[in-house]
């Protein structure tokens, strides 16, 4: 009998560049104490970091499936911990979940690890929350976004809650949220860029914020209303290459069976021009690919990482509503602008539980 966890840590850290993907990375600190040291001195960065799409919640399960379309390989984690939790998932690895308890933590699925938030419903901006714990979990926070990985202790957590009315900041170790000065209109994104807070609200305002939560500048929007009334424009901000974009993502109501169906048919991207301040649209990604949906929204270089395909959105069912989970899908594809067209995957059965819904997340290994 070979005693594997013999090998010299040199070879092993030899063996471990090689891999690819995070779930080989899994496998490789399960095969023993010694292998999993190795895994952990690790950089993060050796990783490929794909990313990995984090399948819905089956009924009465403590196992959540993992997908990664870009290779079509599928693996499972035991995660008791996010089991009746609605989640969002993040470019640097790590889950942020909500509980019918009012409890928020940061999780990072690969390793385990949980960090416990404050408790966003004892916001200063809240006088009267009048939603059960239950509702607060599946209606009442919208989206929470991290500007790092939590492993930086200049780590932010942004949250847009209050039917998207209300945004509020926490940083590692706080024991409140600080909130942000409100929009006219409705927060529907956030990113973290150049050292500032940028919020993108229904109109297509872009506001300004420092990292302590005061706003610095107002952006007027450029961008064209559609005059639709079934149309609906959903909007997200992604740091591509250095420069803050816009996406315009359109979603209708379309008639299959008896019930109406909300399908995504088409996406817009808008370049934020540092000088003066428009939004230019623009016809081609590139050698980049972009991941939207119940998640930080980030992109990929597909040069460093050319399983991605290029010019291409990778999205996901925006918690934008499934008027008949019985017999609609999620709204998941993958839209290319070369063609303007989309190519759908990963028929997946509709999860019993509302709140829970596919995810993209890039996974780290700290």
């Amino acid at each position: 009998m070979v005693d594997w966890s013999s090998l010299p840590v040199e070879l092993l850290g030899l063996i471990a560049r090689q891999l690819r993907f995070a779930q080989d990375y899994v496998r490789f600190g399960a095969v023993c104490k010694s292998w999993r040291r190795v895994i952990l001195q690790r950089d993060g960065s050796l990783c490929s970091l794909l990313p990995l799409l984090m399948l819905a919640e089956k009924e009465f399960s403590d196992l959540r499936e993992f997908c990664c379309p870009l290779t079509d390989r599928m693996f499972k984690l035991y995660l008791p911990e996010i089991r009746g939790k609605r989640c969002w998932g993040s470019s640097d690895g790590w889950l942020v979940t909500i509980g019918a308890d009012f409890q928020m933590c940061l999780l990072n699925p690969l390793t385990r690890k949980q960090i416990l938030l404050p408790p966003l419903h004892k916001c200063s901006n809240l006088n009267t929350l009048i939603c059960s714990p239950e509702e607060f979990r599946d209606y009442f926070v919208c989206k929470v976004v991290l500007t790092s990985s939590p492993a930086s202790s200049s780590c932010v957590i942004l949250a847009i809650y209050s039917d998207f009315a209300k945004m509020a900041l926490a940083k590692l170790g706080d024991e409140s949220w600080t909130p942000l000065q409100s929009s006219s209109c409705l927060f529907l994104d956030v990113i973290y860029f150049g050292g500032q807070l940028y919020a993108i609200d229904s109109l297509g305002n872009i506001m300004i914020y420092s990292i302590c939560g005061s706003c610095i500048e107002t952006i007027p929007s450029n961008l064209i209303q559609s005059e639709d009334e079934l149309e609906d424009r959903l909007l997200y901000l992604v740091d591509i290459g250095g420069q803050v974009h816009v996406v315009q993502r359109y979603v209708s109501e379309i008639l299959i069976t008896q019930t109406p169906e909300r399908k995504t048919w088409k996406f817009e991207i808008y370049k934020l021009e540092a000088v003066s301040h428009k939004l230019e649209e623009i016809n081609c990604l590139g050698d980049w690919s972009i991941f939207v949906g119940n998640n930080h929204s980030f992109a990929v270089s597909t040069s460093d990482h050319p399983e991605c395909c290029s010019n291409c959105i990778y999205f996901t069912d925006d918690y934008s509503g499934i008027s008949d989970p019985i017999s609609h899908g999620y709204d998941v594809g993958i839209y290319i602008f070369e063609n303007h067209k989309i190519q759908p995957f990963i028929g997946e059965d509709v999860s019993p539980a509302r709140f829970s819904v596919p995810l993209w997340f890039r996974p780290v290994l700290v």
